[in-house]
């Protein structure tokens, strides 16, 4: 989310209690799997592949952690109790993150013979 869209739902949601749902349907609650239908059929319509929220948070997490973001804040964001959590789940895009480190490493290293 933008920080705009941050801003409006803070100010939605404060005062809610936690354990109460935020999102409901003419009294009914709001599933997951409710808001992945709708996203489904939208993502039909403009013809685009089909992605879960959960598929949209993964990605939101692998650009961040591509564009530099630290494991910590993106383990803030995602809401993990543990960097250990990210940590593991993103693995895969650390061990590459850590391959281009090296690359740069091994370059600066070569440019100072």
């Amino acid at each position: 989310m933008d920080w705009q869209t941050v801003i409006q739902f803070s100010g939605l949601v404060k005062g809610l209690p936690e354990d109460e749902p935020i999102f409901v349907r003419k009294g009914v609650k709001v599933y997951n799997s409710t808001v992945n239908n709708i996203l489904k059929k939208h993502c039909n319509n403009v013809n685009v592949p089909v992605i879960s929220i959960h598929g949209l948070r993964h990605t939101h997490a692998s650009l961040l952690l591509f564009a530099g973001v630290s494991i910590a804040s993106v383990a803030r964001r995602l809401g993990h109790a543990s960097m250990t959590t990210t940590q593991k789940t993103y693995l895969h895009i650390i061990q590459e993150l850590e391959n281009k480190d090296i690359d740069i490493v091994m370059r600066s290293l070569s440019e100072l013979s």
